[in-house]
């Protein structure tokens, strides 16, 4: 114990250094300024700020990432409560009572009540996560390589058995995950697999591609929206309405504010559940539990404490899996667990004795954020409560220049590009379709980590190395996956509308359509293929193939239609790689915005002339950035080869 007490006292120092401080305001104002933003989502923006940081000292990584994690879901509470929008998926619950009780006379009872609710549930999670941590360590030194291979299979069927996803899809996007992380030379034999002839794919599909592909590119796409707001009731309060009233609220329903931290603190742990489940599970045991004395839906405070208090209690628990056994418990966790690949730092056994220090202070850090989030939160609702406008399509051009140019600069290929936005398209039909991208990401981050141990199990196996029935951690791992097993049978058929199944079966047959180009490459390309290089695209196409069919009958190819909003994002970034192709990159980015400027539906005076000078600007900063500042060396467009 003296070991967790003197890595607690070195991070506390580190904390409340100025560097410390520093980072850590920053980063929580971020995550507060992109929770408050309807639509724009943590995650993406999250993805983003990962290449800023490649340069980074792991403390530092540290502090801004358990920032960014810990202020991402109080804000989204005020937007929910004050103007009835959610800033994230996880504050919906919120607007249930939140909303209701604000319009009733009462908006500073119901954002005290967030803020309170949000930092208690929090610390709450945190000492949970604090004081569960000595007692997995011995539990971690007893795993090897079988009970890495059991660990992975438990995380990734646990993202097929939550209860918000239907199974089948999760079973496909987890199946092809895996089989993407497979691309490139095979970890055991150094044989190259699916590269098609690309010589940049040897090494894999690199992981900032994906992320920012799925969580950014995928959302950018929607932000292409105002929002216009109704006016906030914050001015227009009873006699009674307080901020200290909101916040005795929370200590009066002590009991709720606990039970409720306590369920988020557990969904958290879960791999792959997230903000979402906890808020509305929390929500859910509070109206069963007052039902006689209740007002839920019309401004119960009550139904307002239970989400708040688990969602972020939900921070603490999901921190765990991440750091103990490298399965992430969110999709925040899912940056998370990249962030740490990207630096170098091994979760599990390492992050519990060596670097227990950046542990303890990636907790401290979130702690720090939850609270500090919900005291700022607080201090600026009045002024947020004046907006009547929120303009975040603004933000879009400038976002996809600079993910485009942070891609570039991580390994000057341009394959980058085709691959972000390869992703990144995918995801936002995958979105559109209801379809997960977590368990896709996780199955694709643990890619390479479970063929290796794979590999080493069949080897030791076999030489009595490894006997799976007289390990006590390998049968309880067994446990865990027979009780994942039975959720999963017991667990109902998912319910949806014909004309929202529409999408499902196209996304299904591109799904089959991919799998059999892999399984016919592997097929042909090897005399004797690995086992594994033939199952998993065999059962990619075989869940696939079940989904199609499943949806197929269901809605058969009707029902998927792309907002007209959303085409012209759509198209430009379908170009973004061909431009890079033909052009070269600087070219390539002007072109893209001077196509966004000119095609853009606002009524602008002098259209073409502002298209053009935008564009040049663009280029011309472009070319200097990767010649001048970031010294790269990129090949030049086909065109200029040409010509």
């Amino acid at each position: 114990m003296e070991q967790f007490g003197g890595a607690a006292a070195e991070a506390l120092s580190i904390l409340f250094s100025w560097r410390g401080l520093l980072i850590t305001f920053a980063g929580t104002l971020l995550a507060m300024t992109t929770s408050f933003l309807p639509g724009i989502g943590s995650s993406g923006v999250t993805a983003f700020i990962i290449v800023l940081t490649i340069g980074w000292d792991p403390t530092s990584v540290m502090l801004l990432f358990g920032a960014l994690t810990g202020g991402a879901t109080f804000m989204g509470s005020v937007t929910a409560i004050l103007f009835n929008v959610p800033g994230s998926a996880s504050s919906a619950a919120a607007l249930l009572d939140g909303y209701p009780l604000a319009r009733s006379g009462y908006p500073r009872r119901a954002i005290a009540c967030a803020a309170t609710a949000s930092a208690v549930g929090s610390v709450i999670g945190v000492f949970v996560l604090l004081s569960i941590l000595p007692f997995i360590r011995p539990f971690l030194l007893a795993f090897g390589p079988f009970e890495m291979v059991l660990l992975g299979i438990w995380g990734l069927a646990t993202l097929v058995a939550i209860p918000n996803v239907s199974p089948l899809k999760a079973a496909v996007m987890a199946c092809l995950g895996f089989l993407v992380a497979m691309i490139g030379s095979s970890p055991t034999s150094s044989d190259p697999r699916w590269t098609f002839g690309n010589s940049e794919l040897l090494g894999g599909v690199p992981l900032i591609p994906v992320l920012l592909g799925l969580f950014t590119f995928a959302e950018i796409v929607g932000w292409v929206r105002r929002y216009t707001l109704e006016k906030a009731s914050l001015f227009a309060h009873l006699p009674d309405d307080s901020i200290r009233s909101g916040v005795t609220s929370v200590f009066r329903n002590f009991g709720l504010t606990f039970r409720s931290a306590i369920i988020g603190t557990g969904v958290g742990i879960v791999p792959g559940v997230g903000g979402t489940v906890a808020s509305f599970v929390a929500y859910g045991q509070a109206a069963q539990a007052h039902r006689s004395d209740g007002n839920f839906g019309k401004g119960d405070i009550r139904g307002l404490i239970a989400p708040e208090s688990a969602v972020d209690s939900k921070d603490g628990g999901s921190l765990l899996p991440v750091v103990a056994f490298g399965l992430p418990g969110s999709e925040g966790g899912v940056i998370l667990l990249a962030v740490l690949a990207l630096h170098g730092i091994v979760p599990g056994v390492p992050m519990l004795t060596d670097q227990l220090p950046l542990t303890y202070l990636l907790i401290f850090a979130l702690l720090f954020s939850n609270i500090l989030t919900s005291l700022v939160g607080v201090a600026l609702t009045p002024a947020l409560a004046r907006l009547t406008e929120l303009r975040i399509d603004r933000l879009v051009l400038p976002a996809i220049v600079l993910s485009l140019l942070s891609v570039i600069q991580l390994n000057s290929q341009i394959t980058d590009i085709a691959l972000v936005i390869a992703f990144g398209l995918g995801g936002y039909f995958l979105k559109m379709a209801d379809w997960p991208r977590v368990p896709f990401v996780i199955a694709f981050i643990l890619g390479e980590f479970l063929e290796t141990n794979i590999a080493l199990s069949a080897q030791l196996i076999p030489l009595g190395r490894i006997v799976p029935w007289e390990r006590p951690a390998s049968l309880a791992i067994f446990v865990m996956l027979a009780v994942t097993f039975w959720w999963l049978l017991r667990k109902p058929a998912e319910k949806r509308k014909p004309e929202a199944a529409g999408g499902d079966a196209w996304i299904a047959l591109a799904v089959v359509v991919l799998a059999a180009i892999f399984l016919i490459s592997a097929a042909a390309a090897s005399a004797s293929p690995s086992a594994l290089t033939m199952i998993m695209p065999s059962a990619t196409l075989a869940f696939a193939a079940a989904a199609f069919v499943a949806a197929y009958r269901k809605a058969g190819f009707t029902g998927f239609a792309i907002p007209q909003h959303h085409r012209r994002p759509l198209w430009i970034l379908a170009l973004a790689p061909v431009f890079t192709f033909l052009l070269g990159f600087s070219p390539a980015m002007g072109a893209t915005v001077f196509l966004w400027v000119a095609s853009s539906s606002e009524a602008l005076k002098h259209r073409w002339p502002i298209a053009v000078a935008a564009g040049s600007a663009t280029a011309a900063a472009c070319w200097y950035f990767v010649h001048e500042i970031a010294y790269m060396l990129l090949p030049e467009g086909l065109l200029w080869r040409l010509f």
